[in-house]
């Protein structure tokens, strides 16, 4: 009799664990999902910005790259949890900035990534001026050695 009333209440306690191990389960899951997202929002708006930086130091013959529409190939068929992304370009004279934004019922996700406009040439010269001891010319009138 004794080992009936046990078996018994392994059921009724299962009945109670079964439920929040199941939950624990799904949000572990979605977690999963919200770092691989925000990884690929990551990564796409790094390249975006490092190709926007490249491509305003040094144009190529076409103009200028579509931008918006390289970071959207780069997310393409790449989310799990959420759908599509709204993106921003701002290029400024020292830095291109891409901000991206996705959100689903109720949550959101966004990225901002920053890459810096380097000129290298410009200093390479500065000090190619400077080691030959031209005098060059700094905008006051006056020069510098």
């Amino acid at each position: 009799m004794k080992n009936r009333e046990i078996k018994g209440s392994v059921t009724v306690e299962m009945s109670y664990i079964l439920p929040m191990i199941l939950l624990v389960l799904v949000l572990v899951i979605y977690v999963v999902f919200y770092f691989h997202d925000k990884n690929i929002l990551i990564g796409a708006a790094a390249e975006t910005a490092v190709l926007g930086a490249q491509t305003e130091r040094k144009p190529d013959e076409r103009g200028q790259v579509d931008l918006d529409g390289f970071f959207r190939r780069r997310i393409e068929g790449k989310l799990i949890l959420f759908g599509e992304a709204s993106v921003d370009v701002e290029i400024t004279k020292q830095d291109v900035t891409v901000s991206a934004k996705v959100g689903r019922r109720g949550m959101s996700l966004s990225v901002r990534q920053r890459a810096p406009i380097l000129r290298p040439e410009q200093k390479i010269r500065i000090k190619e001026v400077i080691e030959n001891g031209e005098t060059a010319s700094n905008g006051d009138g006056g020069g510098y050695r």
